[in-house]
């Protein structure tokens, strides 16, 4: 039990390594017009393969063992380092020499993110919305202790979830060519309280076809939001600060959501799931309605000082 523990440590160590540097290469190479297309394939991509790959575990799992999932995951990472490696180099603006220390760099980072008010807020709601979305960490509590269903079903959940992130990935780039930024900052609020919604409606809906359906729409506004959102960051940041602010905003929301899933966690087991469920759905409408409502109030500011 502990190996395993121990890797999962490790894989989320280096995927917050991984992280930073991935929004710092798409920035680099792509043109800001074509970043939210961009930040959508991406998204889009990932949640299709998470539906392929789950089907694959799953015949591996049934046909041979388990160890066998481990030594597929090694692979394709050592594949990644591959297509890594020869990856050409990209051009750079050396705008600050990197010569200060780590934690002085980290420092500065914090204290830009102070100066821009705007990237703060966008940090703040995706906090928000990972902690919303670590209902999923008190999904697998339901499914298998509560109803007593069997893990094949917590499995075939995993398709609406990979589903959701697809039409995401479509929408969003739908939302580029015809919103405006006011009106995506909107829609990242609208999608925290169809989450908070649909949270509500996963715990409580007992045929499994509705709760498959309530996690379809769920995934979908969380990887919608969570694409604008990192969009919305590549735009304010200043690339001399990408690295670093990409680095603070994965500090912030595998902060939030790790205690999120620890609260619900404690929740679920001494009050039941469902109960939990309706917390954080609250969580995510207030959470929604609260970021919609400062929108708001920033655009009639903007509107005063013209």
């Amino acid at each position: 039990m502990w190996v395993a523990f121990l890797l999962l440590v490790l894989v989320n160590i280096c995927s917050a390594f991984f992280q930073p540097a991935m929004q710092v290469a798409i920035v680099q190479s792509v043109d800001e017009k074509d970043r939210l297309g961009a930040n959508s394939l991406l998204q889009g991509t990932t949640s299709f393969l998470i539906i392929v790959c789950q089907g694959i575990a799953a015949i591996l799992v049934y046909l041979f063992s388990y160890r066998y999932n481990f030594l597929l995951d090694a692979a394709c990472y050592f594949l990644s380092l591959l297509i890594l490696l020869r990856l050409p180099p990209l051009v750079t603006e050396r705008v600050q020499q990197a010569s200060a220390g780590f934690f002085a760099r980290l420092q500065e980072g914090f204290r830009y993110i102070s100066r821009q008010k705007e990237i703060g807020r966008v940090i703040l709601y995706q906090m928000a919305e990972r902690i919303c979305a670590a209902y999923y960490i008190m999904l697998m509590f339901y499914i298998l202790q509560e109803r007593g269903e069997g893990l094949y079903v917590f499995g075939l959940l995993d398709i609406p979830l990979g589903l959701g992130g697809v039409i995401a990935g479509v929408i969003a780039t739908k939302l580029a060519d015809r919103f405006s930024d006011h009106k995506l900052s909107v829609a990242q609020g609208w999608a925290l309280v169809a989450m908070g919604i649909c949270i509500y409606a996963v715990f409580h809906i007992q045929p499994i076809m509705g709760m498959a359906v309530a996690i379809l729409f769920c995934a979908f506004a969380s990887f919608l939001s969570s694409i604008l959102s990192v969009t919305k960051l590549q735009r304010l940041t200043d690339p001399a600060y990408l690295a670093r602010v990409f680095s603070i905003r994965e500090m912030a929301t595998m902060g939030s959501f790790s205690a999120s899933c620890l609260i619900l966690g404690v929740g679920a087991e001494h009050v039941g799931s469902a109960v939990s469920s309706v917390w954080l759905a609250v969580f995510g409408i207030v959470a929604g309605v609260g970021w919609l409502w400062s929108r708001r109030q920033l655009q009639r500011r903007e509107a005063g000082t013209e």
